[in-house]
């Protein structure tokens, strides 16, 4: 199997180019890699949604804690530059997305004892940015 054929099997999506998914997606890559209290993503945050930024960066933040501490196996990002997406970035984007099929769709990330409360807070997070 060559490099390129590795690259895309593990980041088979394309990255949104703008909007809340994008700013969500920088987020979530800022998180997880750098820290919970990574200033790039608040500035991302700040940047996207003005003095109102900082509700929808806690619970992301809450989000990303409770699927690490409830996760079935290592959860994988991408760099913050790359303009594709892992299987677990695209499950959590489309979970905030569509909160209806949260559950389904973070059921291959979650344990079953987990998926209440990470979906809870993603509905959250969804209800949130929506208005």
């Amino acid at each position: 199997m060559s490099e390129s054929e590795k690259f895309d099997t593990m980041v088979p999506h394309i990255a949104p180019v703008c909007g809340d998914a994008r700013t969500l997606l920088f987020a979530i890559r800022r998180l997880t890699i750098h820290g919970l209290r990574d200033a790039h993503a608040a500035n991302a945050m700040l940047a996207r949604y003005g003095m109102q930024y900082r509700e929808p960066l806690f619970l992301l933040r809450k989000a990303l804690v409770e699927v690490a501490r409830n996760a079935r196996g290592n959860i994988v990002v991408a760099p913050c530059c790359s303009p594709c997406m892992t299987n677990h970035e695209h499950a959590l984007l489309t979970a905030i997305n569509d909160p209806d099929t949260a559950r389904t769709t973070l059921a291959p990330l979650v344990d079953v004892t987990g998926i209440d409360a990470v979906s809870s807070i993603v509905t959250d997070l969804a209800a949130r940015l929506r208005g």
